[in-house]
């Protein structure tokens, strides 16, 4: 009778067992449900988790008690087995959630792609860690939009490396009221949707979703480069000068066709930077405010007045990104040579070529299309982010640098060089009717030097005696003139400028100019896209195994087959 009233006290725990365990279960789902709302562990979801938790680890407990004293062997064997299932569910579910707790108080992730996908470059990083200012990112994106998941996870990033960044979220379709607040704020009439605001005292940027994909096959994508360009827009108060000159054939920043240079340009503008043309045979003079004076593919010469101008802006601590063209004419025309042999530069007539491959039944193919790698680059702060993009140079002159000179105050550097059986053609006038081979006696032998750089060296005595200027300022090394000379101007045209290292080593090289070197480094990232680099050994070794091996096994071993059967 005992066992009947004690069975009958237990009955609730059969009959209401299976909503018991449901309440848990639904308990617990919350919890997660409001971290995933939150994106975060905080009590709102810990509390719900402990709730479920505790419930369903209660009742598993109370029934494990009743069975093991009022139940047969057999079903106390199941009741222990489904305690132990229920406990090790609720174990798993609190460490899920103590990580995720951590993850929250703790932000650490770690990239193995190849090309640091989903990491941000060293660029990035300098420029969060010398912010001084607070920045307030605001994304008004539907949270089902195409890439969102992507710009947030970026965008974490950015504050995760700085204190100074603020990251806020607003669903456009669902808080209308506050984007017109924010609208109001930015005293602007409407915000579009899918748009990044960046705020930084009473300056702002919007970056659209069309500024952070490319929709063009490789598809990739620009949240860094977009999102760090507006952080520099906001946050720098003085704009970066550079003066374009013009009147000599120059490539220009307002031509949109394959050989303008429109599209670095408008990357300058998004660096922050002010771009103007120059007509130096007018003003007379480089205007006060030049942090950078370009002078991008000249097909004239250069009058004397003019390049004496130049000459007085760089012994001023001037800044020059010189991009050259290999010589229409023997004596090359622009009447550069000279004034660049004052900073230790030398220019020469050629054009660099290179056997690109030996290929069996066609010789050797040589061109004048150069693809700079990894260990085409020089040790420089320019080429630092650079190791793993390749630049394309075309039909580019050689430059290289003089002998080291005690009396000369200046010193140029390779900044990067042709490929091993590069030489520099001097035949150029028949360059495209002939086939060019290397003529030990006049043409240059390679490596080849495509750009150099060249700045103040460590000075000596003597030097500083014969140039008053730099030993009465103690600053001369630090502030002198500093020069970039390409021996190519293609390489950054319309046509090859969104290779993404052609469009790097330019931005780097003006960023080293007006010493801003915490800007250099990579700013888009590239499509995970593999290619295999063949030497002429490996080719020659794919082609007799493709052209004579695989065609040939098969005869052999059926005319073998066939032999032996005869016998």
């Amino acid at each position: 009778m005992n066992t009947l009233n004690n069975k009958k006290k237990n009955d609730w725990l059969d009959q209401f067992g299976g909503y018991i365990i449901l309440a848990g279960i639904v308990t617990v789902v919350a919890g997660f449900g409001v971290s995933r709302i939150l994106n975060a562990w905080g009590l709102a979801s810990l509390i719900p988790v402990g709730v479920g938790g505790g419930i369903i680890i209660g009742f598993t407990t109370a029934k494990a008690i009743r069975n093991k004293w009022f139940s047969s062997e057999a079903s106390k064997r199941k009741a222990l087995v489904g305690t132990n299932v229920a406990i090790m569910s609720i174990f798993a579910a609190g460490i899920f959630a103590i990580v995720g707790f951590l993850n929250n108080r703790h932000y650490e992730r770690f990239d193995l792609t190849v090309t640091g996908k989903y990491s941000l470059s060293q660029k990035t990083k300098n420029i969060l860690k010398n912010l001084d200012k607070p920045v307030v990112i605001t994304t008004l994106f539907n949270p089902g939009e195409m890439f969102y998941e992507q710009i947030m996870d970026i965008l974490k990033e950015y504050a995760y490396h700085s204190d100074k960044i603020k990251v806020a979220s607003i669903d456009p379709l669902r808080n209308r009221t506050k984007v017109e607040e924010l609208a109001k704020r930015l005293e602007i009439d409407a915000l579009q949707l899918n748009t990044v605001v960046f705020e930084c005292s009473e300056h702002s940027k919007h970056v659209q979703q069309n500024e952070v994909i490319e929709k063009q096959y490789p598809f990739k994508f620009k949240g860094e480069e977009a999102f760090t360009e507006a952080i520099l827009n906001v946050t720098q108060e003085k704009q970066t000068a550079i003066y374009f000159v013009t009147g000599h054939g120059e490539r220009q920043f307002e031509d949109y066709d394959r050989a303008g240079i429109s599209g670095i340009a408008n990357a300058l503008k998004r660096d922050n930077c002010r771009i103007a043309p120059l007509d130096i045979l007018n003003t007379k003079k480089i205007p006060d405010d030049c942090d950078v004076l370009v002078v991008s593919g000249p097909t004239k010469a250069y009058l004397t007045e003019e390049l004496n101008i130049i000459r007085n802006y760089l012994e001023n601590r001037g800044k020059l990104l010189l991009m050259l063209e290999p010589a229409v004419t023997p004596n090359n025309p622009t009447g550069f040579k000279t004034l660049l042999a004052e900073y230790g530069i030398v220019v020469r007539d050629d054009v660099v070529v290179y056997n690109k491959v030996n290929m069996p039944l066609f010789g050797i193919q040589t061109v004048a299309e150069i693809y700079v790698g990894k260990d085409e680059y020089a040790e420089s702060k320019i080429t630092d982010g650079l190791k793993s993009y390749n630049t394309i140079i075309l039909g580019a002159c050689s430059v290289g640098s003089a002998p080291p000179n005690d009396q000369m105050p200046y010193q140029a550097a390779s900044l990067i060089n042709a490929p091993e059986g590069s030489w520099g053609e001097t035949d150029v006038a028949n360059l495209r009717q002939n086939k060019p081979e290397l003529n030990m006696d006049v043409d240059l032998q390679g490596p080849v030097s495509l750009a150099v750089t060249s700045q103040v060296k460590e000075l000596p005595k003597s030097v500083t005696q014969s140039h008053p200027a730099m030993a009465n300022d103690p600053n001369a090394q630090a502030q002198g003139a500093r020069l970039v000379v390409f021996g190519d101007a293609d390489f950054v045209s319309n046509e090859y400028v969104e290779n993404p290292g052609n469009a790097d080593l330019f931005r780097n090289s003006i960023n080293w100019l007006a010493k801003k070197e915490t800007q250099l480094g990579i700013s888009a990232k590239p499509p995970d896209l593999r290619k295999a680099t063949i030497s002429p050994v490996q080719m020659n070794f794919i082609f007799w195994v493709s052209i004579a091996g695989i065609p040939v096994v098969p005869i052999v071993i059926g005319s073998l087959v066939w032999w032996k059967r005869r016998r």
